[in-house]
């Protein structure tokens, strides 16, 4: 019965040990830089969105692993196309910094933008779109989800 629960522990302590081992390898770092006072301003945030009518939409069905042209809209509380702004466009992975990159968005024929965006992994994506208009600017997130492409 000793030799039972010698056996039982020293496999608990090793998947104990090795469960550190792989979480610490695997971490890349603080994935949020400042939480707490991200948290404090994304009700401040949320009122501006409001104030300003603002609604940007991401006009694309889906998304495949690599490039990817998004294409976005922005309109106006009248829901007319908001066309003299300028538009930077943040991908982000949720678990990792690694793969963040930031893209600038052009303007297309029908006030619509796009910004050619690289999704490196499958799963989800955070896309973080700030608009630009005279001084003002405001960030709008959303989720992308790059699939698999189809052989």
């Amino acid at each position: 019965m000793k030799l039972l629960l010698i056996i039982v522990s020293i496999i608990g302590i090793g998947s104990v040990i090795g469960t550190l081992v792989v979480g610490t390898r695997t971490f890349d770092g603080t994935v949020v830089d400042k939480p707490y006072e991200r948290g404090l301003s994304y009700d401040s945030v949320h009122h501006e969105k409001e104030a300003s009518g603002w609604k940007l939409d991401i006009l694309n069905q889906s998304f495949t692993i690599g490039k990817n042209d998004i294409l976005l809209s922005v309109t106006d509380r009248n829901g007319k196309p908001l066309t003299d702004v300028e538009i930077a466009l943040s991908i982000s992975r949720p678990s990792s910094k690694a793969y963040d990159k930031t893209y600038k968005a052009v303007k297309t024929e029908k006030g619509q933008f796009m910004a050619g965006a690289d999704l490196p992994l499958y799963g989800y994506w955070t896309a973080s779109v700030q608009v630009t208009e005279k001084g003002k600017s405001i960030t709008f997130e959303k989720t992308l989800f790059a699939e698999r492409k189809n052989p």
